[in-house]
């Protein structure tokens, strides 16, 4: 029995260091005003829907997601902005060497801030010239198009992988609030237990004064004392890494104070229905949606680079001219309708459009392999939910069965009828039962949020 106290303990403290390397990163360190804001109002207890609202604000994994959203939204104006063409200035400078022949030009004389012509020519091997061109595409074979489309959905997808990381990081905060305060209750359990075997050495001792125990007794007792004092270090070390993953969750620096929780560990089952979920999971999931919209993207893909294959058509225009003879200002200038025509480019082509639609058929099958996933996980959630919620009735059985062996040993032994042996077992039993409660507790509230997670239906607090 004091055994599995002790790998109970021990496996609490392995899921503290689990919640502290949770993979958020921790950003750099908050400001004094910040850290007061985050906290509340001074020592004010944090519910969970107030920790989940600071997560989404502050954690920088959100803020990321939130800028791919906004890069996802340039990438749609930049590929609508290839219809209206381009307007480009040119310029050039250059010099004719020795064995050139050197350009006549009119030179140019301002007289009372009026341009004229001196009408002498003179020659100049240093000339200067500019113009612009203009090109506006008419036809390039739904390049523009497909590249406008795939851009929309790109911006959908990013908007999914925010979704996503919002359920993920809403379950990371709930699990994390959730161990917490099982600790904690941990923690409450192990020093009640401490208690009792203090008030259990007092009477011993009591009875050895009048020779009706025997010294060893005493050194049994405290043997047990000091390790459930060891233990108590241990669960006490365990919740401060879970409050330093907190932390980290919360846009903090994790060796910040630990936040002040509303302790709401208390749990109301609610209907779960197992078809339902599956086919909410099918159709909510966002990294479900997430890969659908990968596939569109690759089916856009695919028609972009079969236009290379297709002609294209374009309106060309331009004017230009040599700064330094105002006879010659812009006097070259056309305008023409031009058609590409792509004859042979060494396979490149084929092979493009055949890479990209290898590449369709391996998002294809990495779709169907996500969906079976998705509707496996609703399941376990579902599974784990419902054995969650069973343990708590079986928990609570054995806590108060516990308690009452407990206080028929404690009164055996006031009486001089029981032996110390049974009294430290009966007292790690409780110990354990309650330990055992409060675990079931917080498994299932974990259960229930994990399944919400899985259905793609975790819900975000206004």
């Amino acid at each position: 029995m004091r055994g599995k106290v002790k790998y109970r303990l021990v496996s609490i403290i392995m899921l503290g260091m689990l919640a502290a390397t949770m993979h958020f990163p921790a950003v750099e360190a908050a400001t004094e005003a910040s850290r007061q804001e985050i906290a509340g109002t001074g020592t004010d207890p944090l519910s969970l829907p107030k920790l989940i609202r600071l997560a989404l604000e502050r954690n920088p994994r959100i803020t990321a997601a939130h800028h791919g959203i906004q890069a996802a939204a340039q990438g749609v104006a930049a590929a609508k902005g290839q219809r209206f063409g381009k307007l480009e200035f040119k310029s050039q400078d250059f010099t004719f060497g020795p064995l050139n022949n050197k350009l006549p030009m009119q030179s140019l004389i301002v007289d009372q801030g009026k341009i004229v012509q001196s009408g002498a020519a003179e020659f100049n091997r240093n000339l200067f010239s500019f113009g612009g061109a203009l090109t506006i595409p008419l036809y390039t074979g739904g390049r523009i198009t497909n590249q406008i489309r795939l851009e929309e959905i790109a911006e959908r997808l990013a908007a999914d992988r925010l979704v996503q990381t919002k359920d993920e990081l809403i379950f990371n905060v709930a699990s994390t609030y959730y161990a917490i305060l099982q600790i904690t209750e941990f923690i409450k359990a192990t020093q009640k237990s401490i208690e009792r075997l203090e008030e259990s050495k007092r009477i011993v001792e009591a009875r050895l004064k009048v020779g009706k125990a025997a010294p060893v007794d005493v050194f049994k007792i405290n043997t047990r004392l000091a390790a459930v004092r060891q233990e108590l270090i241990r669960v006490t070390n365990a919740l401060a890494l879970a409050h330093g993953a907190l932390n980290t969750l919360l846009g903090r620096e994790a060796v910040a104070s630990p936040l002040p929780l509303e302790e709401a560990l208390a749990y109301q089952a609610a209907p779960l229905d197992l078809s339902k979920s599956v086919e909410d999971a099918l159709a909510r999931r966002p990294d479900l949606q997430a890969k659908k919209r990968e596939v569109e993207i690759q089916e856009k893909k695919i028609r972009i680079a079969f236009a290379e294959h297709l002609p294209q058509i374009s309106v060309n225009g331009s004017a230009a001219g040599v700064m330094g003879d105002a006879s010659k200002l812009f006097d070259q200038q056309f305008a023409s309708i031009g058609l590409t025509l792509p004859l042979f480019a060494g396979g490149t082509i084929q092979a493009r459009v055949a890479q990209e639609r290898a590449l369709l058929l391996q998002l294809r099958e990495e779709l169907a392999h996500l969906q079976l996933e998705v509707s496996q996980s609703a399941q376990n959630g579902y599974l784990n939910t419902v054995e969650a919620e069973k343990r708590i009735a079986v928990a609570e059985a054995a806590r108060e069965e516990a308690r009452e062996v407990l206080r028929v040993e404690q009164l055996k032994v006031e009486v001089g009828k029981g032996t110390i042996e049974f009294l430290l077992d009966a007292q790690a039993a409780l110990l354990q039962a309650e330990q055992n409660y409060a675990a079931a507790l917080a498994a299932a509230h974990t259960a229930r949020v994990a399944l919400a997670k899985a259905v793609g239906a975790i819900e975000t607090p206004d």
